[in-house]
């Protein structure tokens, strides 16, 4: 069965490639029988705080087209499986994109904030839970993810066993330990990456690199001074935190403007498959071997 998503786009059959999923409320797809859970580490109020900021955000904004840029040169064959997709702020982009998405969410209020964005194929379970048969997907994306998971390649394992051969995985993760800070720590994470280290958590667990840089090359000095030495300094309550992140990501329209122009000649340089040599977030495409 086929379900109609709220705008009409019809949900892809996910029945073919799992024997573990129904079709539940809001036609989100859920296990039928819950397995054994995955330790994620992310705040429960994580989602709604997302999502009230996530469409006015420059940083989500330019991480969308980041994303669209690197896959748009990465081509593959086959449904896209956006892994702990939060609440569907990239697969609306990749759908947007005519890339036919299916969103990964265990977080029940990610999952209906997906739908409700119109996102058509949405379940909410783990990837354990979900027990997508192999090699299902031509292309999977893990977007901030890793980093809240203590056992980072054993997730990635489990990505490429449901990725085909030759399959493109697309991985973003924050960068660089010295840039940790309390915001780090009031989401869940439990590391940042360097692009050489994420290259070789990728290649351990069975992909080969093609591409790797750094993004957000503009924000290291300013996150470095306003959150890293400051958390050296003294913690703030997680509130806090939350509150700060959203007026960081939502500033002024002419400072949000500025941003744009500062962000637009590493997004040019990621078009034109270049590098940047530093900033606060790492992507990296690789290929399942």
């Amino acid at each position: 069965m086929l379900g109609s998503g709220p705008r009409g786009v019809k949900s892809l059959d996910l029945s073919g490639i799992s024997e573990h999923l129904t079709q539940g409320e809001a036609g989100i797809w859920v296990p039928t029988e819950h397995g054994s859970a995955v330790s994620i580490s992310f705040p429960e109020a994580g989602y709604d705080a997302c999502f009230d900021l996530e469409d006015a955000s420059f940083w989500f904004s330019h991480r969308n087209e980041v994303l669209s840029a690197a896959l748009e040169l990465h081509p593959f064959d086959g449904p896209f499986l956006d892994v702990g997709g939060g609440n569907g702020a990239v697969s609306r982009r990749l759908e947007a994109d005519g890339i036919r998405t299916v969103m990964l969410e265990p977080g029940r209020d990610g999952a209906r904030n997906a739908r409700a964005r119109g996102l058509p194929t949405v379940v909410c379970a783990t990837l354990e839970q979900a027990a997508f048969a192999s090699e299902s997907f031509g292309g999977a994306g893990l977007f901030d993810v890793i980093e809240h998971v203590e056992d980072d390649g054993a997730l990635l394992r489990a990505v490429r066993r449901v990725l085909r051969p030759n399959g493109v995985l697309a991985v973003t993760v924050p960068a660089y330990a010295w840039l940790w800070s309390a915001e780090d720590e009031a989401a869940g994470h439990h590391r940042r990456y360097t692009s050489t280290g994420l290259g070789r958590v990728l290649e351990r667990a069975g992909f080969a690199v093609e591409y790797a840089t750094y993004f957000f090359a503009p924000l290291t000095l300013p996150i470095l001074l306003a959150r890293s030495l400051r958390y050296r300094l003294g913690r703030r309550p997680s509130q806090e935190v939350w509150d700060e992140a959203g007026r960081h990501h939502t500033p002024s329209r002419g400072a949000r403007t500025a941003m744009e122009l500062l962000l637009g000649p590493e997004l040019r340089r990621i078009r034109a498959r270049k590098t940047m040599p530093f900033g606060t977030s790492c992507l990296a495409l690789a290929r399942a071997k």
